[in-house]
């Protein structure tokens, strides 16, 4: 891979190719990695755009206020899969003024990769309707980890980044490298079109 240094407060999102699979490697509660998810987040306009969030740990509310804050107006169609909520069950919250909503599924068990991969397909199925680009943000690895070994999550994510690069999906996943080994790390640095890494205050880029 090749490694551009960049001394500004964030990375050139522009260097992160549409259609591509993106690894954050950064502190799980860091501010510089709230505003780089963000900024992948939101490379279209979001009046046309297709939003697509994993969460483990965070709220599709606070994910949805962070995103107002970010980009002032909600995407076109968003979508989240909150992993290991029990206490809410799927709904759908609809602006009737733009006709815009956002839908939150929930899958209980953390480790049910199968489950959680049909649950993704079937969004990307739902939005072949729609000729919106698709972002996606999947928070994070790091609590993956936790529920599932690192072969297993290695398939599981070979088979989902094969998915979104045939739906031309810019996804990006966050993985907190201080929380585990370097093989880790490496095993799953293979997997993604480009990693981007926050160290000592400043982002680096690896590209293929």
């Amino acid at each position: 891979m090749q490694t551009k240094r960049n001394n500004e407060p964030g990375p050139p999102w522009d260097a992160v190719g549409p259609g591509t699979c993106t690894l954050v490697l950064a502190p799980s509660l860091h501010d510089a990695t709230d505003e780089a998810c963000l900024n992948l987040l939101s490379l279209d306009d979001p009046a046309d755009q297709n939003v697509m969030w994993v969460t483990y740990t965070r709220s599709p509310d606070a994910c949805i206020q962070d995103w107002l804050a970010h980009a002032g107006e909600r995407p076109r169609n968003m979508r989240f899969v909150s992993v290991g909520e029990t206490t809410r069950s799927t709904s759908a919250v609809s602006n009737a003024a733009n006709g815009r909503s956002e839908v939150v599924e929930t899958l209980s068990n953390p480790s049910d990769l199968t489950g959680l991969g049909i649950k993704l397909s079937e969004i990307l199925k739902e939005w072949t309707r729609n000729d919106y680009p698709t972002t996606a943000c999947f928070d994070s690895l790091t609590a993956l980890l936790q529920y599932a070994d690192l072969q297993t999550v290695y398939k599981f994510l070979h088979v989902l980044t094969g998915r979104f690069d045939a739906a031309g999906v810019t996804a990006h996943f966050h993985l907190d490298p201080d929380t585990c080994d370097d093989q880790t790390v490496s095993t799953l640095t293979s997997l993604f079109d480009t990693v981007v890494e926050f160290d000592d205050g400043e982002w680096n880029i690896r590209s293929r």
